[in-house]
């Protein structure tokens, strides 16, 4: 619980909400916290909630986006509690990338911390920050060394 911004251990069916509307954009940003009903299993969301224009009731949109949901279980042989499923923007990173059950609290936390300095989350930003990609800064994929670069001896300062 600590690790998703939670003081203690919820109870079964207890939920602990953070709530911030933006009065500019007409997003309501909220992230949510709930002990299942036999303490069996934990979950933790993040919405955005945009308010409806006279389009959005033509389509019956709605205007409702889920950020991100985890899920996780406690440990039957230790009582810990994982990660056992990540979606952010639609994304599954369960097992997708390293870490990911530890960059999926990250990143519940920091959407939670924009919330208590009432601003709403930077998705992207946060998602670059916590979550990125296997390939971001790593330069190319693939085996490195497959082939020996060309050198000149002129260009090395060696001599035959």
């Amino acid at each position: 619980m600590e690790k998703l911004g939670v003081g203690h251990v919820l109870e079964p069916y207890e939920t602990h909400p953070w709530v911030f509307y933006d009065t500019e954009k007409g997003i309501t940003c909220s992230a949510e916290v709930r002990m299942g009903p036999g303490s069996e299993d934990a979950e933790a969301e993040i919405q955005f909630l945009r308010d409806e224009t006279d389009e959005d009731e033509d389509k019956g949109s709605g205007g409702r986006e889920q950020i991100m949901r985890l899920r996780a279980e406690p440990n039957p042989a230790d009582g810990l509690w994982s990660v056992k499923m990540l979606f952010v923007c639609g994304q599954d990173y369960e097992n997708k990338t390293y870490n990911w059950e530890e960059k999926g609290c990250e990143f519940f936390q920091a959407c939670v911390q924009a919330i208590l300095m009432q601003e709403l989350p930077d998705v992207e930003v946060l998602i670059n920050i916590h979550i990125p990609s296997e390939n971001a800064g790593g330069g190319g994929s693939g085996r490195i060394g497959r082939k020996s670069p060309k050198m000149s001896n002129a260009n090395t300062g060696m001599k035959r």
